[in-house]
């Protein structure tokens, strides 16, 4: 019988991937621990440039990294599986192919698209949580084009090429950004038979205005630079109905459209839900001043699932990438502190910076009174999420795809999922 700790950490996101880095790192042989990972996918995604991925700017395997290629792969144990069930009585994680004990958790299993407003008559929209929709996203748009240019009807083409983001938080900004130049920059430019006037490109957002949590003046700035750069922005505004070819806008209005991008909001992982313990409005479990899960000895959460109250403020830690890995850090140093017994480390935040960015060339920073606009800023954004890419090798790649796609422009090839058949 194995006699060693048993670490387990569900997911392979942020908080799950630094969490494995940190403990193959930091654990040590008189620590007398098996450390696993289970992820559905067998790669990390670096999630804050999908949306660069799902407007041709960068190639998908350039943020796509082999969890079995981390430094230290032979000091952990890889599973590619879904989880299905967690239950902290008897310390078992029930998943598709089969049962893992542990007697350390850490809880990762991150966020899904909130879907509770969207019709279910609603067709042809696309979320963008994982590599697999920002794919699906490019080809599709790419799609649209080739079907417009051949397109007789006047009305068809314009349906075809008008584009709907659902949804104005970051990443329903920084998305219809990229889209904005994806088509201005680089698609117009090859289908030169199109008609500039027939593409419309649309952001809708519930709210009074864009990212309701970014300051005031950075918001107007973004406002006026989308409003400039021909994207019409409807504020309180929402899809209250949807079907094959057309989205209806707070009960009234109707748009022709083939495309929704639906970027509304997220939920945290539904599995957490039915593991017991105390959850907020979107799913995410309470957790203490050390990231643990209140009265579970041994299991920690980090990321999108984590709600974590700074107690000063009162504010709930965002999900933000540069937050998950901090929390991984502090939750892999107190499962250390558990098996070794000494003392734990609390976890403290306060406001970070906040960035958007606005296309290829341009975004906004702010980080307490120092605010900065425009390419400066980019470069900022760019620098900041580069220097958490995992690897040396990943980190050259989207640079190198930054830099072609300023001096060539973005990939309009088209790689469109074919099941081909051949006759006998």
């Amino acid at each position: 019988m194995d006699s060693r700790s048993k670490i387990l950490i569900l997911g392979a996101g942020f908080g799950g991937t630094y969490s494995l880095m940190y403990l193959v790192k930091h654990l040590k042989p008189d620590d007398n621990s098996k450390l696993t990972i289970i992820s559905d996918d067998n790669f990390f995604t670096f999630a804050p440039m999908l949306h660069e991925v799902a407007m041709g700017a960068i190639d998908p395997r350039s943020i796509a990294f082999p969890i079995r290629k981390l430094k230290g792969s032979e000091r952990f144990n890889f599973i590619q599986t879904a989880v299905k069930d967690v239950d902290f009585s008897r310390r078992i994680v029930t998943t598709a192919i089969g049962e893992e004990e542990y007697d350390y958790i850490i809880l990762a299993l991150g966020s899904v698209s909130s879907l509770a407003e969207c019709d279910p008559n609603l067709q042809n929209y696309y979320t963008l949580k994982n590599l697999h929709d920002a794919m699906l996203i490019r080809n599709h748009i790419i799609e649209m084009f080739e079907q417009a240019i051949v397109e007789k009807n006047t009305e068809n083409r314009k349906r075809m090429l008008t584009f709907v983001v659902s949804g104005a938080g970051y990443t329903g900004v920084q998305t219809v950004a990229e889209l904005r130049d994806f088509v201005h920059n680089d698609l117009l430019k090859v289908y030169r038979s199109i008609n500039h006037e027939d593409v419309r490109i649309i952001l809708i957002e519930p709210q009074p205005k864009i990212i309701h949590e970014m300051h005031t003046k950075m918001g107007a700035y973004v406002m006026n630079y989308l409003k400039k750069k021909g994207i019409d922005v409807w504020l309180k505004s929402r899809i209250t109905q949807g079907q094959e070819n057309q989205i209806e806008i707070n009960g009234e209005t109707g748009i022709d459209t083939n495309t929704v991008i639906w970027v509304t909001g997220v939920v945290a992982n539904p599995l957490l839900a039915a593991l017991g313990a105390k959850i907020d409005n979107i799913g995410r479990i309470f957790v203490d001043e050390y990231l643990g899960v209140t009265g579970n000895q041994g299991v920690y959460e980090t990321g999108d699932c984590a709600h974590f109250e700074n107690r000063k403020t009162g504010k709930v830690a965002p999900p933000r990438a540069h937050m998950a890995v901090r929390q991984a850090k502090i939750a892999s140093r107190n499962i250390l502190a558990d098996i070794r017994g000494t003392a734990k480390k609390r976890y403290y935040f306060s406001d970070a910076p906040e960035i958007i960015t606005l296309g290829a060339a341009s975004a906004v920073f702010r980080f307490r009174t120092i605010r900065l606009y425009g390419f400066f800023a980019r470069f900022i954004w760019m620098a900041a999420y580069s220097l958490l890419v995992i690897d040396a090798h990943k980190r050259t790649r989207i640079i190198t795809d930054w830099l072609l796609e300023l001096i060539f422009g973005r990939d309009t090839t088209l790689l469109k999922d074919k099941k081909y058949k051949y006759d006998d």
